[in-house]
Order: structure tokens, then sequence, then C-alpha cells
């Protein structure tokens, strides 16, 4: 039995400009989804849409070549106009395909999405073996209705099945890289390798969930306990990847790592004790109220490279009363310094525009933004992602509402509308002309632009791609911000 697991593209109307600097990652679930599929004797294929930037056509044709049994999407919020569209045109050319759904979207939407026939089988939140009781019910010819952890349609009902115990980690095979070897994955565009590695960085997992609740992100959701893997089999695995494919540029996707000082000092003695230290580079994304001086410099003698922290907001208030983030602005100071004294490349994230943040505290983000110094910046609008507390408080707003609209590329000057949050923070066109000018005042600083073009430290295409965006949002944001300004003076 075949089985096409998709990773759907986004939609270039929606994204406008940004859709030119949207940098495709191997779809890491899909991988362990095949890996668990192969295991089981299926034969698996995995077409990523996104990274082909290819429509819907280049998606039917291929499933009129392949001929699959089995067709399941990946589904985030900021994809399910291409999916809903993708699923249309399947039910009239292959009407004999079973269509899974599952991700973030598919769990929180599951009774609109049978009700809409853009699914026949929902899982929520894991996927691995849910997915593969599924597919081996429907390769005898059965119709699943009682399998945990998924929604579906029986006798003219939806049927929700409670949830299963939680996968245990170990139990996963490793993911299917393999079957992504023929995409032209962008080859480390921050020129991290230590040997120029020509290979796409992978990912690598040693845990699942968040143990943090803040109020504008849905990772602590999706799974309901964090579980960390052994050292020893985290290292294992890197270990075989890099003999394997000869992988060089290695990138956690935990919510947070290491999540304790203890996971990571043992880490970084066990990379160091095979000599893999010698071999790799890895990055992470952690917290700052999380690191020391003396960890990050295990770690950086261990491989680190690049780590991304969340550092969210430049205003205390804002951290504590508004994304329940429990870190403050003097722990930011001190993990950029240290990671700077260390020779840590370093990613700023930042989100602007919560409910109640004022036009003040964003701007004194900005230049919190530009003390701290780090080498790439982000500045993120708030948008309530279904799964976060913030969605909790608004998802009133969401009934008839398209997806894009509470969707991470939701973008108010193409769209002409205001975003879901409209009255509980600023304007949108004020919102959408600060975080683009936040990113503008960031990367024209003199030293910044002295950091790319002559240290190299990005590769000049994508340099080129960045600045192109910046520059046409800043200006495509000014006008309607402007206007808006103008009426408003007026009335």
């Amino acid at each position: 039995m075949k089985v096409l697991l998709i990773n759907p593209s986004l939609n270039k109307h929606r994204l406008g400009s940004y859709w030119r600097f949207t940098t495709a990652v191997p779809p890491t679930g899909l991988a362990y989804l095949a890996a668990v599929l192969e295991q089981d004797g299926f034969q698996v294929a995995i077409y990523d849409q996104h990274a082909l930037h290819e429509n819907n056509e280049n998606l039917i044709e291929l499933i009129g070549r392949w001929q699959p049994d089995i067709v399941g999407f990946s589904c985030l919020t900021f994809v399910m106009e291409t999916v809903e569209d993708s699923v249309r045109q399947i039910r009239q050319r292959f009407p004999h395909i079973k269509v899974l759904a599952g991700n973030i979207h598919a769990t929180y939407f599951p009774t609109a999405m049978l009700e809409n026939n853009c699914a026949d089988y929902i899982i929520r939140e894991e996927g691995e073996e849910s997915m593969l009781a599924i597919c081996r019910a429907l390769r005898d010819d059965l119709h699943p209705v009682d399998v945990p952890g998924t929604s579906t349609w029986d006798n003219g009902e939806i049927r929700h099945n409670p949830k299963p115990p939680m996968i245990d980690l170990e139990t996963l095979p490793y993911p299917a890289w393999h079957l992504l070897q023929d995409y032209a994955y962008y080859p480390d565009p921050l020129k991290l390798g230590p040997l120029r590695s020509k290979t796409q960085p992978l990912a690598i997992q040693a845990s699942r969930d968040c143990p943090f609740a803040c109020s504008f992100c849905s990772q602590d959701t999706m799974y309901k306990r964090v579980r960390i893997r052994p050292t020893e089999a985290v290292v294992d695995e890197i270990e075989f990847v890099h003999k394997t494919y000869g992988t060089t540029v290695f990138g956690f996707i935990d919510a947070i790592f290491p999540l304790s000082p203890k996971q990571g000092h043992k880490f970084a003695d066990e990379m160091i004790r095979r000599g893999l230290h010698k071999k790799i580079v890895w990055f992470t994304e952690t917290r700052v109220d999380l690191v020391s001086y003396d960890l990050l410099k295990h770690l950086k003698e261990a491989g680190l490279c690049f780590i991304q922290y969340g550092i969210e907001s430049g205003d205390d208030h804002v951290l504590k009363n508004l994304m329940n983030k429990k870190a403050n602005v003097n722990e930011a100071r001190q993990a950029l310094k240290w990671s700077r004294d260390l020779s840590i490349l370093t990613f700023g994230l930042f989100v602007v525009g919560m409910p109640g943040e004022t036009r003040e505290q964003i701007l004194k983000t900005i230049r919190f933004a530009k003390e701290l110094d780090p080498d790439i910046v982000k500045f993120n609008i708030a948008i309530p992602f279904p799964g976060s507390e913030l969605w909790e408080r608004y998802k009133h707003r969401v009934q008839g509402q398209p997806t894009w609209k509470y969707s991470g590329w939701y973008n108010s000057s193409l769209n002409d509308s205001e975003n879901i949050l409209a009255g509980e923070a600023l304007p949108s066109r004020e919102l959408q002309f600060l975080q683009r000018r936040a990113m503008f005042e960031f990367y024209t600083q003199p030293h910044v632009l002295r950091r790319y073009f002559m240290e190299g430290l990005v590769s000049m295409d994508v340099l080129a791609e960045g600045f192109y965006v910046m520059m046409s949002e800043l200006i495509r944001s000014a006008v309607p911000y402007a206007r808006h300004q103008i009426q408003a003076v007026a009335a």
C-alpha cells in the first residue's frame, strides 16, 4: 500500500514579499511518520510542496503518476488554504484515495475539517502511532473508527476518540531522511558548518513539549507532558546521521534545549567523549533565564555555534503581565553578553502588539534589541495561534473568519483587514509599520551592515533577499499607516 505525505506550500498572496525569504527545511514530523510506516512495510513518499514552491496542479499530477492509496497532510494554520484546495481536487479526481490530516491545526479543528470534507481521518496531537493504526486498518479494508487520538465519521456522526497514552520516544525509528535527499534544500545559509558543508542541516529532537506557558505560544499544548530522551540516545542518533548522510550541521527542534544545566553538561560531555565536537556543529533555541556562562562555555566546546533566544520584549511589565514569560530584561542582557564573549552567534526573537501593549513599550523593545545586538533579529506581530492562551481569550472572534486571519503570515496591508486582536492591541497598520520599522532600524545600523557585508555571516543571496523584503515591506506598510494617521487627525 502506498502512502504520500505532503508538506503543503504557503499562500504567496498572503505572504507578499515574505514568500521570497521563506527558507525551506526538511519536514521532521513527516520524516518520523514515514519511518514508522516504512518499518511496517508501507511504500512511502514525501512531497515537500513548500520546498519546491509548486502549486496544486503539480501535486495532482504527482498523485496521478504515483497512485497512492492514502494521502496525509501536515496541517499548520497558515497552509490551510492550500490544503483545502488540494483536498477538493483530490476528491474530484481520485475519490478512492483516503485523506488524513494531522498537526496542530487538525488537532484544534477536527470537527470543522470533517464537516468540510477536508479529511477522512483527523489525527490529533502526536501522530506516529495513530497514523500507523489507521494505515494498517485501511490496508486490511477496514474503517478504523476507534483509533485513540483520532476523529472521523461513524454512522453519520463525528466521533472523537480519547487520547492515547503518550509515545515512548525511544520506540520511534530515526526520521526517514533518505526520502528527502532529492530535494534541494538550502545548504547551510548561515555558514555555520565547520567545513562549509553543502548538505542541508538536519533536525535532532531530545524532548517533546515545553514546561513553560508563554501566553502567545502554543508549543506547550500540542503534547501534554515533557518527555526527555536519554542523552546517549540523542548522541547515538547524531552520530548515525553524520555517518550515514555526511551531515555536519544539526539543529535541535525542541521547544528548549537544554532544559536544564544537568542535561546540557551531560550532552556536552558525551559529544566531546566521542569526538563529535571536532566533526559537526549544532544550534538550538532556549530561554535567557536557563543559561549560565559555564553552561554556554561547555556547550560551545561541544560544538554549539548558534543559539536562538526568545527575548520577546524590552519591557519587564510586558514580559511578566502580558506574556507570562517569567524572564526579565537583565537576564536577556546577561545571556547575550555571555554568548558574545564566547563567540556564539545569536538570534533574538521578539513579539510586538500584545493586547494592552503601548506604542512606547514597542519602541522600548526596538531600542532594547539594538542594545543587545544579537547577530540576527526577528520581530513578530502577536497573533492568537490555536492552542495558545491568547487563543483561548480571543477564539470567539474567529468564527466565520478565514484561517489566514489567525496565522503567523497574516498581512493586513495586503488583505485590507484588521487582525483578530484589533481593539485590544494597536491598530493593525500601525503594528505592521512598527514591525517593519524595527527591522529597518536594526539592520541598517553601520556595524550590522559591516557584520553581513564584510564579515560574511550570511550568504549573499540570502542577504539580498532579506534586504529586498525589508525595504519593500517597510514602504508597503508606511503608505497605509500614513493614510490612517492623516484620517485620524482629520477626524
